[in-house]
């Protein structure tokens, strides 16, 4: 399990569970008495923190996303423009929605954002896939386009596929946005299984 699947997990838990108790009953009870002398921090906080935080990844997967697609030298102006684009706009609204949740005065504000941060932007499994899968095939394009004739069946299996690609947007069911970027990435993976075995054949 990488690194990012297991802090999203514990923020999910910890967010769980802060928001489990943070219903009107509790926010009618007393504060919590100081541990250690500090005030414990209040379930609606605990929850406001579990979401920031997770929007903070978000942030950050976004700025990897930006470096590895000004590294990605082969990406045809159009994809990168409409990429440049898109992440430019997820991380302009993800940092609102973080200014949102910071100013939230009840739970079932804060889930509201919660659910936001997650199906409105799909940062992880479709705007990686995008930057990662458009740099490949845009990459395998110009290898199958310098092999000539030989790799024009390899060139046409993957026309069109960055555009279906891009076109795909989030939304709240994750298994059909997983299922439509592995058509894209089963494409990318057989191109290039074909463009090696071409240059095998060229050799």
């Amino acid at each position: 399990m990488n690194r990012i699947v297991r802090t999203s997990l514990v923020a999910t838990t910890v967010l769980g569970v802060a928001l489990g108790v943070a219903g009107p009953a509790a926010a009618a009870a007393p504060a919590a008495a100081p541990v250690g002398g500090r005030q414990a921090a209040k379930p609606l906080d605990v929850a406001k923190k579990a979401v920031t935080d997770r929007i903070d990844l978000r942030l950050a997967a976004l700025k990897k996303f930006s470096d590895a697609l000004a590294g990605a030298k082969e990406v045809q102006s159009g994809h990168r423009s409409t990429l440049t684009s898109l992440i430019g706009q997820q991380t302009t609204d993800l940092t609102t929605l973080k200014g949102k949740v910071g100013t939230e005065t009840t739970a079932a504000a804060v889930r509201t954002d919660a659910k936001a941060m997650v199906d409105d932007f799909r940062v992880f499994i479709l705007t990686g896939p995008k930057v990662r899968l458009t740099a490949a095939i845009d990459t395998e394009q110009v290898a199958a386009g310098k092999l000539g004739t030989k790799a024009t069946p390899v060139k046409a299996g993957l026309d069109g596929k960055v555009d279906t690609l891009l076109a795909i947007k989030p939304g709240p069911d994750g298994n059909a946005i997983r299922a439509q970027v592995k058509t894209i990435r089963d494409a990318a993976k057989t191109a290039r299984t074909s463009l090696k075995a071409v240059r095998k054949q060229s050799k």
